[in-house]
């Protein structure tokens, strides 16, 4: 097994979640040691969904949390002078918690931009260094392509170019673990979108609303008129367009797959295959 690391990308509803289980449990059977890292746990490259707080702030900002203290002890890791929580993964239904951490995060242009690259290109490398050493899969779901060409796209404008020069820097970072990418494609993002829309209905609302709420108040989303439902669905398919294009610039491995009848079980054939020629 020569690839240390394996990076699954694709729009709401491709299955990136389930298949990156898969192949971790895929390795696992054979033996090897996998680590699997998910949107909104805590990562060692990428920092979205985490707050990112300097060390000297922490028992302040944290102080008017003490009910669940214990819970948020359990997921802070300490990095360069600065704590890191996916607080996500909190458990408590205090809403102010997540409010606040969600300000400290890095991502939705929340940090000069020239801060955001520096502090993951960083992180990057150091992750890379560490994986290398380790006889391990590692892998990470939307961490290259959904995160980063939101942020760039949404909140900086970037075109094709910087979105290939940000993105391709980290794969030089992590080129001695010998990455390769898989790209789950659903040919029409429309019907996807709505599928996933009727199945992630929670509590206090629905994932469609807040896509919806998300896309229409960042800069791309107010610059462009966009509204509603049809202008998320336009923005993911933008996304997906521009994912595509710079997969074509990546020095790796990559595979693009396609799922029009949502046979998973045929989806996993063909990532099976290509995982075996790794």
């Amino acid at each position: 097994m020569k690839t240390k690391l394996i990076m699954i990308e694709g729009i709401p509803g491709s299955g990136k979640s389930t298949f990156a289980q898969r192949i971790a449990d895929f390795y696992n059977n054979q033996g090897l040691k996998t680590n699997l890292y998910n949107e909104g746990g805590f990562h060692p490259a990428d920092l979205a969904w985490n707050a990112y707080i300097p060390v000297e702030f922490l028992n302040k900002i944290l102080a008017s949390y003490e009910k669940f203290k214990d819970e948020i002890d359990k997921n802070i890791h300490i990095e360069d002078d600065c704590a890191i929580i996916p607080y996500t993964q909190v458990k408590t239904d205090d809403k102010a918690f997540f409010k606040e951490m969600e300000s400290y995060e890095v991502y939705n242009n929340r940090v000069p931009f020239d801060v955001f690259n520096r502090l993951l290109s960083k992180r990057w490398s150091a992750f890379s260094k560490e994986a290398k050493e380790k006889d391990e899969v590692n892998i990470f779901e939307c961490a290259l392509l959904q995160n980063q060409v939101s942020e760039l796209m949404l909140f900086h404008d970037a075109d094709i170019d910087m979105l290939k020069t940000h993105i391709n820097a980290f794969l030089q970072a992590v080129a001695d673990l010998s990455p390769c990418l898989i790209y789950l494609s659903q040919p029409n993002v429309r019907e996807t979108i709505e599928r996933v829309a009727k199945q992630r209905v929670f509590e206090d609302g629905s994932w469609i609303d807040m896509v919806i709420d998300y896309s229409e108040n960042t800069p791309y989303g107010k610059l462009r008129g966009i509204k509603g439902f049809e202008g998320a669905v336009q923005i993911i398919e933008e996304r997906k367009r521009m994912e595509l294009e710079i997969i074509k610039s990546m020095p790796i491995n990559t595979i693009v797959l396609e799922n029009p009848d949502y046979d998973w079980e045929a989806l996993w054939k063909e990532v099976e295959s290509f995982l075996r020629i790794l």
